[in-house]
This record gives C-alpha cells, sequence and structure tokens, in this order.
C-alpha cells in the first residue's frame, strides 16, 4: 500500500532554454519503508528504495510509470547529495525492464554510497525523470547506516 504526495511545482530556466519542473513531495513520504506515489497531469510514479541502505553496499532503487495521454517518459536518474557537504557524483541511471503492461512501465537501478568522514547519514534523493519536453525533478530523504547487523 502506497501514500498518495502532493506535490509543488516550480518551473525553472536552464542555460539551454528548456523548462525544469521541480516538484517536492511531501517529507511523511518515506520510500525506504512504502511505495511513494507522485501524480502530475502528464504522468504518475511509483518509487521504492531498499529499506535497509547501507555505506558501500549495492542497494536497489525501482520506479513504475504510468504515462497519460501518450506523454512518455524517456529516462530516469538519481543523484544522492547531502546537504551542505560535498559527497561528489553519486548519481546512477536507471534502466527500462521488460516491456510495458497496461501503460505502466518498470524503471530499476543499484547504487552505492560512499562512506561520509563526518559520520553524518542525512542523504537525500534526486530522481530526475526526463521526458522530450521536460525535466520532472523529486527528492527524498533517505537514511544510510554504517554497517549491517
Amino acid at each position: 500500500m502506497g501514500i498518495t504526495v502532493s506535490i509543488s511545482i516550480l518551473p525553472l530556466k536552464n542555460e539551454n532554454k528548456e523548462y525544469i519542473v521541480t516538484a517536492l513531495p511531501d517529507s511523511a513520504c518515506n520510500a525506504q519503508e512504502k511505495i511513494c506515489r507522485v501524480d502530475s497531469d502528464k504522468f504518475s510514479l511509483e518509487i521504492v528504495y531498499d529499506k535497509n541502505i547501507f555505506y558501500l553496499k549495492p542497494f536497489s532503487v525501482s520506479v513504475w510509470t504510468e504515462n497519460n495521454d501518450g506523454f512518455g517518459v524517456e529516462s530516469i536518474s538519481i543523484d544522492f547529495k547531502m546537504k551542505n557537504m560535498d559527497m561528489g557524483i553519486n548519481r546512477f541511471k536507471l534502466s527500462k525492464e521488460g516491456s510495458p503492461i497496461r501503460n505502466k512501465q518498470k524503471w530499476k537501478g543499484n547504487a552505492l554510497l560512499p562512506v561520509c568522514v563526518s559520520g553524518r547519514a542525512d542523504w537525500f534523493s534526486e530522481l530526475e525523470v526526463a521526458t522530450k519536453q521536460k525535466k520532472y525533478i523529486l527528492a527524498f530523504p533517505i537514511l544510510v547506516r554504517q554497517t549491517a547487523n
């Protein structure tokens, strides 16, 4: 059972004159605990991460997209960051899995995060959904643990 997330849309322009739309999910949605559903007028997403994420251990990210009116998602990538901390580039591309079923497409990828030397574990992820017309950025907090028990 997932949770529906309300979103705010903030249009921004980049140097290529494309519009980037940033959607900010409700912070109550934790993609490590439940499926987070995000609905826009063009598509819907369901996002889930592995429940336990540990430093230096691969973990999975799964996204299901459902397009409205032939609007197509072309690519999905995910970038992991910490606020006010340079953790380098931690960007991973998700791949389509199989053929769409009833207008739903599954995307999946694996990620691996470095250890923060300060001991912080307050990561967040930015999911970038690219279409021909726009890019959508959705931010989700994640909890990264030091070691597996």
